[in-house]
């Protein structure tokens, strides 16, 4: 009997043990995939800011430009 404990602890445990393992080996992968996510999404975030200036810069030259169209065709 004592024996039949042991044996079902011992293969009981094994599982435990390693479901254990994988549920850390999981959240460790995890803490760093988040790290990479974060880097990825604050540089990004830095290119998205120089693009809008950009073309902020783009928007003014392209108004200035229809300006300058619309008088050229006031004065023909």
């Amino acid at each position: 009997m004592d024996e039949q404990i042991l044996n079902m602890f011992m293969k009981e445990g094994g599982y435990a043990l390693l479901f254990v393992w994988m549920l850390f080996s999981t959240m460790k992968n995890n803490k760093e995939r988040e790290k990479e996510y974060q880097e990825v999404i604050k540089q990004n975030q830095e290119v998205i800011s120089e693009q809008a200036k950009a073309f902020s810069s783009l928007s003014k030259d392209v108004s200035e430009i229809k300006q300058i169209i619309v008088e050229e065709k006031k004065g023909v």
